[in-house]
């Protein structure tokens, strides 16, 4: 029997993340706002994944496990999760980030408050494999900024973000499954026909960025994976700027001369990640986070 209807649903794909998992589910349960159900979906993992998202089932009827029995990828596993959700909001995670204790009471405070935004994302500190802080992303949080943004760089970190299901349709469409990175991309276009897209001034996520994520593996195919959400969503009626026109031509050019690990080192550059600063380890496995100045 199904319990009380939760106010939000908590989706998070996992794949191979059994290294960082005890983190992150942590984080979700340590919310200060506590009437979600949570939905975490292991995609055919082959180390300790489904073993520790079990064991907190059994501890937390909150939660949701369910495992795939194939390897689905990423837009998938999400679109399954998301099928399933009960909550009026529908809040993103990933198995490798973390999110500050906060997170969900001030998303969801901001998006009862405003009744034209379909979601909202947060500024983000990121850390390493090692928790130590090594940058922070910084994202617009008036809409019109947002809006151009996207035509030159992703305006809001996904695992960040919270959805008003109010707001789209009962037949919206979600993650496109030929999308196995930059997925968020076409979807946040998609929310922009429906309400505003927009970001907390506040840092709410410990993203982890991670030199074996798809996304740094192969920017080059990352990189089209977005220039395609972009034409898509000019045909949609999107416009972009004559400078974001620019800046797609610089990024073609630059992207299709430079090897892979030349690109990830310019985009750590322009997005403010730099060496670790190990006095900042921040992660307490406990009911905080806490970051050490």
């Amino acid at each position: 029997m199904k319990s009380k209807k939760p106010l939000i649903t908590v989706y998070m794909p996992v794949f191979n993340a059994a290294k960082f998992l005890d983190q992150s589910i942590q984080s979700i349960l340590s919310q200060t706002f506590s009437n979600f159900e949570f939905i975490i979906i292991d995609d055919a993992s082959t180390d300790d994944s489904w073993k520790i998202i079990k064991s907190y089932s059994k501890v937390d009827k909150r939660i949701i496990a369910i495992k795939n029995h194939i390897n689905l990828g990423v837009s998938l596993t999400s679109n399954i999760a998301i099928s399933k959700a009960r909550g009026k909001f529908l809040a993103r995670m990933d198995a490798d980030d973390i999110s500050l204790p906060n997170r969900f009471e001030k998303e969801i405070k901001y998006l009862t408050g405003h009744s034209k935004t379909v979601a909202v994302g947060s500024q983000c500190f990121v850390i390493n494999e090692n928790n130590q802080i090594i940058g922070n992303k910084n994202f617009p949080t008036i809409f019109k900024q947002l809006a151009k943004m996207i035509f030159w760089a992703i305006p809001m970190q996904q695992p960040s973000m919270m959805i008003n299901l109010s707001k789209l349709p009962k037949n919206f469409v979600w993650y496109s499954p030929t999308k196995t990175s930059a997925e968020e991309v076409d979807l946040m276009f998609r929310f922009m026909l429906y309400g505003r897209i927009n970001n907390l001034p506040d840092y709410l996520l410990y993203y982890r960025h991670l030199d074996s994520s798809l996304s740094h593996q192969n920017p080059k195919n990352t990189f089209k994976l977005t220039i395609k959400s972009r034409l898509a969503a000019i045909k949609m009626g999107f416009k972009p700027t004559f400078m974001a026109v620019l800046l797609n031509i610089c990024q073609i050019l630059v992207i299709s001369l430079l090897p892979n690990y030349l690109i990830n080192q310019i985009w750590c550059l322009l997005r403010g990640i730099n060496k670790p600063d190990t006095s900042k380890l921040q992660y307490n496995l406990g009911n905080e986070v806490a970051v050490k100045a």
